[in-house]
């Protein structure tokens, strides 16, 4: 205990004294979540610029028109003469979504055949494409069925009551869970922030490691890593835990779970982490190499982590080997879930359990490779340099 805790505060005064390691540990995790979080500022993808064509130029398809106008996620910035110009203008990027009304859309609406309202999207921004198709289906379908509820009344005589009855026969209601709004600063950030942590532990706990590697290596090396491990977690930790009271205050974002399960289960991937970390030293022996390949690995480790796409969807051989060689997948998920769902222990017992698990396996092989790569070096610099001062004294 009492080597621990000197190395523990070795670690901190070497922190203390490197301007670049207090930006990584106090200014990192709260920098990059303000960024980040920066960007998904806006609730919705609002003022979708739009074109329209409008061939009809009935009082139908003007009002079809200004209901898009009106509606805060579009704003019409074309009217397009032509299907082709209006193709364009979308190819052109001038605008992500075109509405094309036929000519004799009120005169076929009026008699009671069928008609279409053209929708195209530019489906190469899915964030753009699905924001603006969704809310064009909605616009397009409260228009459709206020015109036969107007159509029904006029034949028939009837009470707006009874009109509405016949053509909406059932409705539906909804109650959206946890994040009523659907924002996209809810469901990313959290997952943005696991990847952080992941990034600066991993950086952190390298430089702390390159700064004595044989001496780590030497005596007691289980001892020193973890002091290493634990200095560079727990600061992340602070400072993870102060991003999230920030970017609550500041934009809102939902802050429904249990803080000391969050902890423990950062406190579970930080471990499992460092014997990623504690290898890739080992294995790459130089500071520039281990950058090179965990910056490398960041973006695939996150896309198969099961954030950004469900597990469930994923080749099952791939999830098998993401789950035995990386432990993002135990983590960002999850983590996730406790600070917007305010899941209780026990809906993440088995990836706690996993964490646990992959730290027993992988801690003591890394701890191995670790210390017979940076001793065996030693052993064979002093063996070279024995050599030669046998070669020298056999010489004289």
């Amino acid at each position: 205990m009492t080597l621990l805790l000197k190395s523990m505060r070795e670690e901190i005064e070497f922190i203390f004294k490197k301007v670049s390691l207090m930006i990584l540990f106090f200014i990192g995790m709260p920098v990059l979540t303000l960024w980040f979080a920066g960007a998904y500022a806006h609730e919705y993808v609002n003022d979708i610029p739009i074109a329209v064509l409008d061939e009809d130029n009935s009082s139908l398809s003007r009002q079809i028109a200004k209901y898009f106008d009106d509606n805060e996620r579009f704003k019409i910035e074309y009217y397009a003469s032509n299907r082709e110009e209006l193709e364009r203008l979308i190819h052109l990027k001038k605008a992500n979504m075109g509405v094309y009304l036929p000519p004799h859309l009120s005169e076929k609406v009026l008699r009671g055949e069928g008609s279409q309202v053209l929708i195209l999207t530019d489906g190469a921004n899915v964030v753009i494409g699905n924001n603006a198709y969704a809310g064009a289906a909605e616009i397009i379908q409260t228009v459709a069925a206020g015109t036969e509820i107007k159509m029904i009344e006029a034949k028939g005589s009837l009470p707006n009551k009874t009109a509405t009855s016949m053509t909406l026969p059932f409705t539906f209601t909804d109650r959206m869970l946890y994040d009523s709004k659907l924002t996209y600063m809810n469901y990313l950030i959290y997952g943005f922030m696991t990847v952080f942590f992941q990034q600066l532990m991993l950086s952190g706990l390298a430089t702390l490691i390159f700064r004595n590697p044989k001496q780590t290596a030497g005596d007691h090396p289980f001892t020193r890593l973890m002091a290493k491990v634990i200095v560079a977690a727990a600061l992340l930790m602070l400072t993870g835990s102060l991003a999230i009271y920030m970017i609550n205050r500041k934009y809102g974002v939902i802050f429904a779970g249990d803080i000391k399960l969050a902890l423990l289960m950062s406190s579970l991937f930080a471990v499992a982490i460092s014997a990623v970390a504690i290898l890739l030293c080992a294995l790459t022996k130089d500071k520039i190499k281990f950058s090179q390949v965990s910056y490398m690995l960041s973006l695939p480790t996150f896309l198969a982590c099961g954030y950004v796409w469900p597990v469930e969807q994923m080749p099952s051989l791939l999830v098998k080997i993401v789950k035995l060689i990386w432990p993002l997948i135990y983590f960002s998920r999850p983590f996730d879930e406790i600070m917007v769902k305010g899941l209780a222990f026990e809906a993440i017992r088995q990836n706690a359990i996993s964490l646990v698990l992959y730290s027993i396996v992988f801690m003591p092989l890394t701890l191995w490779v670790f210390k017979k790569r940076f001793t065996t070096d030693e052993i064979t610099k002093c063996n070279e340099d024995t050599s030669i001062l046998i070669r020298g004294e056999v010489n004289l």
